[in-house]
C-alpha cells in the first residue's frame, strides 16, 4: 500500500481532526456526568459522545491509510494537550506547571518519534 508523505499537512489535518474529535468525545461524557444517570441531559451528552466517537473511528480509518500505526498512535498522545485545554474552558480546572511540563514531554516525544520515522 503506497502511503502519502507524512508531512503532507492535509494527511496531519486528518489525523489530527480525528484526534480533536477523540478529545470532544471526553468532554461530552464529562459533562454528561453533571447530570442524574437517567435524564434526558445524560443520555442527549452520552449519545453526542457516541456520535463523536463514530465520527473519530471513521476519521481514523482514514488516518491510517495514511500513515503507520505507530506514527498514528505516537500523534495520538496529542490528545493529552486537547484534554487539558479543553478541562479549563469548559470546566474551570487548574492548569498548573507540572500539567504545561507534561505537555511540552509528550509533545517533544512525538516530534522524536515521527521525526525518526522519516
Amino acid at each position: 500500500m503506497k502511503r502519502k508523505n507524512k508531512n503532507d499537512l492535509k494527511s496531519l489535518s486528518i489525523l489530527h481532526f480525528g484526534i480533536l474529535i477523540y478529545s470532544i468525545s471526553a468532554v461530552l461524557i464529562k459533562a454528561a456526568s453533571g447530570f442524574p444517570l437517567f435524564s434526558l441531559h445524560c443520555f442527549l451528552f452520552y449519545g453526542l459522545s457516541l456520535s463523536a466517537l463514530l465520527v473519530y473511528a471513521l476519521v481514523w480509518q482514514q488516518a491510517l491509510k495514511l500513515f503507520s500505526l505507530g506514527t498514528a498512535y505516537i500523534n495520538r498522545a496529542a490528545s493529552a494537550l486537547w484534554s487539558l485545554l479543553f478541562g479549563f474552558v469548559f470546566f474551570s480546572e487548574n492548569i498548573t506547571p507540572k500539567h504545561i511540563a507534561g505537555i511540552l514531554i509528550i509533545i517533544a516525544g512525538v516530534v522524536l518519534v515521527v521525526g525518526s520515522d522519516e
